[in-house]
């Protein structure tokens, strides 16, 4: 029991640790549209996804974002500007910077309408 509280007490720090630079990268979506293919009935959502660099004085060379069940591309071709890695989660093309205060935009297309849920799970900074 002891080992299990150490062991959960060493991630909530490390998860702190890892979150200073996290919570200074932003993401924010933007509906580009919605609509109904008239073949299938299905509802699809076109969306840019900006994420912006705010810490402080650090060029970011790259990230990790990670996302869930809610991100249900419409096909393998629905995603831009990016690379979409087998696990799911989404990275900056090679070579792609983000300078301090500025950002870069990517796109995608999801079935329905909910904004999918995206979250930083990794920065590098150069």
């Amino acid at each position: 029991m002891k080992a299990i509280f150490a062991l959960c007490v060493m991630l909530l720090a490390l998860s702190v640790a890892a979150a200073h630079h996290h919570n200074e990268i932003g993401i924010s979506h933007r509906l580009i549209g919605t609509w109904t293919d008239s073949q299938t009935g299905e509802c699809f959502s076109q969306y840019d996804v900006t994420i912006t660099n705010g810490c402080h004085g650090s060029r970011v060379c790259s990230v990790c974002i990670g996302t869930d069940a809610t991100c249900r591309l419409r096909d393998n071709n629905s995603i831009w500007n990016v690379v979409r890695l087998s696990n799911g989660d989404i990275t900056l093309p090679a070579n792609q910077t983000i300078n301090l205060n500025s950002s870069y935009t990517f796109g995608y297309i999801v079935h329905g309408t909910a904004v999918p849920t995206l979250c930083v799970k990794s920065v590098s900074f150069c």
